[in-house]
């Protein structure tokens, strides 16, 4: 501070400690909270009067001076502990004397120890303007800075007069009864006084850490005491925890309700008690700590045993309870859901049965309707073609839109088995090799009688070089017809349906299949809702409400099943896009499943080709399926593999093998072959050629890119015989 005493001891006097005050945030307790904030309560806690008196009345007592605690602006808290003499005759004298310390003498300057001591986080000593001096210690909590000690009001050296003599006028106290008290005082050097702040601050920071940690401890106290009421209130839910070995540690009333054990026979004993006695065998308790381990957290559900060996139903949460990355033990909730699984279990009856019986009803109402339609359809065709005679073109006209009709019923009645289907989970694909381009043309073709009613134009865009997909053609077929379809609905007359196929950025595992459409799109909206059950999106005025709305959604389940996905981008005015994904046929893939190295130990892959000759009389698709049956009996399962048709054309009577064998192994494999389709064959019309050959392979680890190179080989010889086999018809 400045003062009037600069004429004789300077300005301003600041005297550092002899040793350096260790920052408090070298503390444990405070270096955790370096970057805490405190609220008010807290820090009038912190700075409670009656808890720091002692250690304030103590330390004056013992080192003769006077001590005062102050806030973080310097303000003394309280009264001043041991005031001295002189301080005490002027304070009485002239009671509120200004607006700067109360614990200097001083009518000017304000006394700026508090603050550079807080500023500087260091002990500071600096005299007043009647000669004495104090020195000031600050109190932090990490980088909060919470307030100061103050302590002195005593000379470092023989009092002056003159100064003196000055705080008696400007005071109004006697001038003589000063000196006499001044007098009195003996000095304390700046050594001591130097001395005396150090330990201050020690003694102050060792207490704020004691009062943060107890004013902690009691919350914590408070909070654990309010959590345990709260644990202890809980009487549905079992609540305990474990050690690290799952021996229980604590337990709840909750506990002892659900589970039958007693806190005090259930302490210490391990938590597998409560487990049948076939997952003790197996191990499920231990297994249970290790996954909540791995995951840190685990929910299972099964039977548990209370203490009487009843078992209930229980939904089991274990946490795993860690410490710097060490495992403590865990945290258990165990709930009876033994009445909800009741419920579920009859709600799932009822589901299955309901499922069941409306299988049926379908099955019925679409044989019942079915039969009719066919035959409605066979004699309004026969009417149109004129078989029965030439028609008025009224006539034409009224059987034309009844034939329109019939086809729309016999739609809905398709749709209306396969939702069933999806909901009995008998909605199945039979995927194949397939090419895309001739099946795209195949469903045009079908589509172009209702596009011609309003003159809408279909287009094609296949990428060249596309590789197959392994999907099922008809489910593929249905898929694209209901798109298509849709499209042609919601077109305006003279509009355009493309369908589109192109490799898949995203995954080229599969190929993306679109169909777009020049209608009138779909709302944002109604993007999220079109391929739900039942959904029917009115885009237009003129788009007639045709159809149960099940089209999308069964295409939907249909591209899901095949292990793709399906989406649509549209904007209201610009059309719709409508994509779906199909994975590409792998020969790799498939060839992987036999080209191991246990079945390679020969050094060889031999590919085995049936050739068998059509049947007069016979449906070949029908008798190939059945073929394919034979042969799946006569291959070795895990070593050998049959191959998908691997044509376009029609039904081919040539089958194909890949064998993890040699010329010796594939002997065997054709004798079977022989022997199997003799028995289903008897009056061998199948006429089978069986042929063979044998790769060899180099030594050394069958990774991925040999086996892509054995799948390449393999599929040229495929293409092979089957272009000789053209070649010869």
């Amino acid at each position: 501070m400045t003062s009037e005493a600069s004429l004789r001891v300077g300005a301003s006097e600041y005297l550092p400690s002899a040793t350096p005050i260790r920052s408090p945030l070298d503390s444990g307790l405070l270096r955790e909270s370096a970057n805490i904030e405190v609220s008010d309560t807290l820090r009038a806690d912190l700075l409670d009067l009656d808890a720091w008196r002692q250690i304030l009345t103590t330390f004056g007592r013992t080192t003769r001076v006077a001590v005062a605690l102050t806030d973080s602006q310097g303000q003394v808290l309280g009264k001043c502990h041991n005031a001295q003499p002189v301080w005490q005759l002027v304070h009485d004298a002239a009671r509120g004397w200004g607006t700067g310390c109360p614990f200097c003498i001083t009518t000017h300057v304000p006394c700026t120890a508090v603050a550079d001591a807080l500023q500087t986080d260091g002990v500071v000593m600096v005299h007043d303007q009647a000669g004495l001096t104090h020195v000031a210690v600050p109190l932090l909590l990490g980088k909060l800075r919470l307030g100061a000690i103050i302590a002195g009001q005593v000379f470092d050296r023989y009092p002056d007069p003159l100064l003196l003599r000055r705080v008696a006028k400007e005071f109004g106290v006697s001038a003589q009864g000063l000196w006499e008290l001044a007098r009195e005082q003996r000095p304390v050097s700046n050594a001591v006084l130097q001395a005396s702040g150090d330990l201050l601050c020690a003694l102050g920071q060792a207490f704020l850490r004691q009062r943060y940690g107890a004013i902690l401890e009691a919350k914590l106290a408070e909070t654990n005491g309010r959590f345990r009421l709260l644990v202890e209130g809980v009487r549905d839910h079992a609540l305990f925890t474990m050690d690290p070995t799952g021996r229980v540690t604590s337990w709840n009333g909750g506990a002892e309700r659900l589970l039958g054990y007693a806190e005090a026979e259930i302490m210490g004993r391990n938590f597998s008690c409560i487990f049948t006695r076939e997952d003790i065998q197996n191990r499920v308790p231990e297994k249970q700590l290790n996954k909540a381990l791995e995951a840190g957290r685990v929910e299972n559900e099964g039977w548990r045993v209370r203490g009487n060996r009843n078992q209930f139903w229980a939904n089991v949460n274990i946490t795993a309870l860690e410490d710097a990355g060490l495992a403590r033990g865990f945290a258990i909730i165990v709930h009876d859901v033994t009445e909800r699984r009741k419920v579920a279990t009859v709600l799932e009856e009822a589901r299955q049965e309901r499922a069941c019986l409306q299988e049926k009803l379908l099955s019925h109402v679409s044989h019942e309707l079915r039969t009719p339609l066919t035959a409605i359809y066979l004699f309004t065709t026969n009417l149109l073609d004129g078989i029965h005679g030439d028609l008025t073109p009224d006539q034409h006209e009224h059987l034309t839109f009844a034939l329109d009709n019939v086809k729309q019923l016999k739609s809905m009645v398709g749709d209306l088995l396969d939702i069933t289907r999806v909901e009995t989970h008998k909605l199945t694909v039979e995927p194949q090799h397939l090419g895309l381009a001739k099946l795209i043309d195949d469903v045009l073709s079908t589509c172009l009688t209702n596009a011609a009613v309003k003159n809408i134009s279909l287009r094609s865009d296949v990428a060249p070089g596309l590789p197959f997909v392994w999907a099922d053609p008809a489910r593929v077929r249905q898929i694209l017809i209901n798109l298509i379809d849709n499209g042609i609905k919601f077109a305006p007359a003279g509009g355009t349906v493309t369908v589109a196929t192109r490799p898949y950025a995203e995954n080229e595992g599969f190929l993306c299949l679109s169909v777009s459409d020049t209608g009138c799109g779909i709302s944002r909206e109604n993007r999220e809702i079109v391929f739900d059950r039942l959904s029917q999106v009115r885009s237009t005025a003129e788009a007639s409400r045709s159809g149960l709305g099940l089209g999308l959604f069964i295409s939907r389940e249909l591209v899901s099943r095949h292990g793709g996905r399906i989406w649509v981008e549209s904007e209201l005015g610009h059309g719709s896009i409508f994509y779906f994904t199909l994975p590409a046929f792998s020969l790799a893939k498939l060839c992987a499943l036999v080209l191991t190295a246990p079945n390679l130990e020969a050094g060889c892959v031999t590919l085995i080709a049936v050739d068998v000759a059509a049947i007069e009389g016979a449906v070949q698709a029908d008798i190939l399926l059945e073929i394919r049956k034979v042969l799946e009996r006569c291959i070795r399962p895990g070593q050998d593999v049959l191959l998908p048709s691997m044509s376009d054309a029609e039904p081919v009577g040539t089958f194909f093998i890949v064998a993890g064998t040699d010329a010796k192994g594939f002997e065997v494999i054709a004798s079977r072959i022989v022997r199997e389709l003799q028995n289903f064959d008897s009056a061998s019309k199948l006429k089978p050629v069986i042929s063979s050959t044998t790769l060899l392979l180099a030594p050394g680890q069958f990774g991925e890119e040999q086996i892509g190179d054995v799948a390449s080989r393999v599929d040229q010889l495929v293409q092979a015989h089957l272009l000789g086999k053209e070649r010869l018809k």
